[in-house]
């Protein structure tokens, strides 16, 4: 044992782990991860001797840190102290940083190798997966739980796993879009960043993510057509998306749907959209966030209060199903009340001003916030978390320079 630890390299190790954690989190296996984020919090306790390296920590990653006081503040304003105490551990992930290393170049990008070729591997699996089950049961279209958000379409890919949700799916392959440019096609291996863009970019189209799509069109648009300094690219990027929703050349039903109907405030099933429901989510997220706005109704009373306001306001349907509000922003707001919005759009816009990957995943990110609850969802808050620490700290160590 002590000829172990007289070798043992706690960085290498540390880096290794890393990677690892990487592969995972495009991938299915979300139990694996909270084992790998408990090992990095060891090794760095242990043996890297975290009480040394608290000075390294990344302005952006002390926010985040801090970010997870609102959930302890939760205690006091909590219905239920049970309910508090889960939706508190389920964010412990909040505490994850990248502290007590230094990370080559190289083992950054092998970080992200990790990524990238974990999302590739998944997407096949899922891609075969989906075609022969579908050719076995005939079925286009597969509960996975007995719930409307998990039915997915034998073109989704996400029936593979149980919570492989299409927009969390979505904007991995849209990090992944970033890396391959940076990783590949910048150091001018065409070929193999070529087999990545095409699989991802189909894979989007597959999930049937609208914001994923238009993510992906965005990213394509700026790494390939234009340069985002100018007026007249943007005004090109609008008129081409303009073109894409009114012709749906790729015959997406979502958006069939919402040019069928009219744009209110209604979640019956003939007048409901893409659009229409998340609007009856938006406004009473909303509604409920006007109720205790200083630091609002903590997180675990938070969807208990919205089917309150839904059955309230007759939206039976949005009741049923007990939908959040498909929003980031407005749950942080009616969640955590302005104090905590105030900090999470803080956590947001401080790292910006390092720019290269760090602000391209914080945009992402930031898009994707406007239709889906990211964070609720431990995939979402992992790859979150993960990513806003290592791409910190990689643009951090830079700016330095």
């Amino acid at each position: 044992m002590i000829r172990f630890l007289s070798k043992y390299n706690p960085n290498n190790a540390q880096v290794v782990l890393l990677i690892i954690l990487a592969i995972f989190i495009p991938s299915g296996f979300y139990n694996v991860e909270g084992i790998i984020i408990s090992l990095l919090f060891v090794n760095w306790l242990l043996f890297i001797k975290g009480c040394k390296t608290i000075s390294n920590i990344p302005v952006g990653t002390v926010l985040l840190s801090l970010f997870f006081v609102m959930y302890l503040v939760g205690f006091f304003i909590t219905d239920s102290i049970n309910l508090q105490l889960e939706a508190t551990t389920k964010h412990l992930a909040y505490f994850f940083s990248l502290i007590g290393i230094e990370p080559s170049k190289n083992q950054l990008d092998n970080i992200k190798k990790g990524f990238i070729w974990a999302t590739l591997l998944s997407v096949l699996f899922a891609f075969g997966y989906a075609f022969f089950d579908y050719l076995i049961t005939g079925k286009s279209t597969v509960y996975v739980k007995s719930s409307v958000q998990s039915k997915f379409y034998y073109y989704g890919l996400t029936r593979v796993f149980r919570d492989w949700h299409p927009t969390y799916v979505s904007l991995f392959y849209n990090l992944s879009f970033i890396f391959v440019y940076n990783i590949y096609i910048e150091n001018k291996k065409y070929i193999i960043a070529g087999v990545f863009v095409i699989i991802l970019f189909i894979s989007i189209f597959l999930l049937n993510s609208f914001i994923g799509i238009l993510s992906a069109a965005g990213i394509v648009f700026l790494y390939f057509i234009s340069s985002i300094r100018g007026g007249e690219e943007w005004s090109l990027y609008l008129f081409l998306s303009d073109c894409c929703f009114h012709f749906n050349p790729f015959k997406l039903s979502k958006i069939d749907k919402f040019k069928s109907t009219k744009i209110s405030v209604v979640d019956t099933k003939e007048e409901r959209n893409i659009l229409n429901l998340r609007l009856v989510k938006w406004q009473t997220s909303y509604d409920l966030f006007k109720t205790a706005p200083s630091l609002g109704v903590s997180a675990d009373d938070y969807r208990e209060k919205m089917v309150e306001l839904y059955k309230k306001d007759g939206f039976s349907y949005a009741a049923d199903k007990r939908f959040s509000s498909h929003n980031q922003y407005l749950n942080i707001l009616s969640s955590f009340g302005i104090v905590g919005f105030i900090l999470f759009l803080t956590i947001i816009i401080y790292p910006l001003r390092f720019g290269g990957e760090m602000s391209l995943f914080l945009l992402i990110f930031s898009l994707f916030c406007l239709t889906e609850d990211i964070l609720l969802r431990q995939q979402g808050l992992v790859f979150f978390c993960f990513f806003y620490s290592l791409l910190q700290l990689k643009s951090g160590a830079e700016h330095e320079i």
